[in-house]
């Protein structure tokens, strides 16, 4: 009988069992096992560059990325379907999603068309999970703006949500706009821009609609025309609402409320690219309730906050988290009544959260 302490001795092998000949057992050796050879993830740079032969390439953007690899891909004014290669389901990547909307590929159409390269991001926004080990959940890929989609009442305004919104924009280099929906559920429209005064000092753009009144409408077209634009946001914000109103005929789903919660029901079920009819593209994308950051990003936040690029200027520590440190340019501001407590609050609750 094997002693717990005498089994540690013992390593596993990876042996492929197979029937062999052989001729003089005494003179078999322990050598002669063959192993077996698993397929290892690839690291990404030797997997972006197909080597096979006789391929036949064309460049195409991802329309919509489906289940089970299958990917809707614009190829030359055409809509195709493609599946993903092999090699690419083999690359070492640390996001849930291969390929994302927006992508530029190269598809081959040798045979069934398949999905072969994938072309450098010019950039993308994406989430984070809040476990251990973040996983990247891709939103969107090479897009020009992010349209930040809240609604005044139901759901409440999340101010906690664009900032993280605004700040994972501005890490990536997308120009961030705040849209907030359902002003016809305020009281006074003064009082909403009011809340918004902060942002507005900090010269992001905003913009007030209502799809129910459809007001602002034109304004919004005009900030989207010629741009790639994703849109992204608060479930419920009524996002696919303002899509329908902005383009009539793409018939996007739209859902009430939830009448317990007051909260906003999922319509969206995938991410997909559409183009404008008076110019540029959209990504329409399903709603969030939450949006995390990456935690690796977490020194780039006491820089990119909405209000305090210009600030952190002035703090004596390059490196200060505007938590702790003395002569922090941005404590000041607060005592001063230029930086609003409400939002010092959520900076500290996103930079405690990574």
């Amino acid at each position: 009988m094997i002693k717990k302490r005498e089994k540690k001795k013992f390593k596993r092998k990876n042996i492929k069992i197979q029937n062999i000949k052989i001729n003089d057992i005494e003179k078999f050796e322990e050598e002669d096992i063959i192993e077996e050879k698993r397929a290892e993830k690839k690291i990404i740079e030797k997997g972006k560059i197909s080597k096979k032969a006789n391929l036949e390439l064309k460049k195409g953007r991802i329309l919509e990325v489906k289940s089970n690899y299958q990917c809707l891909v614009g190829v030359e004014n055409s809509k195709v379907a493609c599946s993903l290669s092999g090699r690419l389901k083999q690359l070492n990547l640390k996001t849930r999603n291969i390929v994302a909307v927006g992508d530029y590929v190269n598809v081959d159409f040798s045979d069934i068309p398949r999905i072969e390269e994938t072309i450098p991001r010019k950039n993308s926004l994406s989430r984070f999970s809040e476990d251990d080990f973040q996983t990247e959940i891709i939103i969107a890929a090479n897009i020009d703006q992010v349209v930040i989609t809240s609604s005044f009442k139901e759901p409440k305004l999340s101010f906690g949500l664009i900032d993280r919104y605004i700040c994972a924009a501005e890490i990536n280099e997308i120009i961030p706009i705040i849209c907030i929906n359902k002003i016809d559920l305020a009281d006074n429209l003064e009082v909403v821009k009011m809340k918004m005064e902060f942002y507005k000092r900090n010269n992001f753009i905003i913009i007030y609609t209502s799809a129910e009144k459809k007001y602002g409408i034109e304004e919004l077209r005009e900030i989207l025309k010629g741009k790639e634009t994703v849109f992204s946001g608060h479930s419920g914000a009524g996002k696919s609402s303002l899509i329908n109103l902005l383009q009539p005929g793409m018939d996007l789903r739209v859902a009430e409320i939830s009448g317990y919660s007051k909260k906003g029901i999922h319509v969206t079920s995938s991410a997909r690219l559409l183009e404008w009819n008076f110019g540029g593209y959209l990504v329409d994308t399903p709603g969030i309730k939450t949006f995390g950051l990456r935690r690796e990003d977490k020194d780039k936040i006491t820089r990119v906050f909405p209000g305090i690029s210009e600030l952190v200027k002035e703090c004596k520590f390059k490196n200060c988290t505007h938590t702790h440190e003395k002569d922090c340019e941005i404590k000041k501001a607060i005592e001063k009544g230029y930086f609003p407590v409400e939002r010092y609050d959520s900076y500290v609750r996103i930079f405690e959260s990574l």
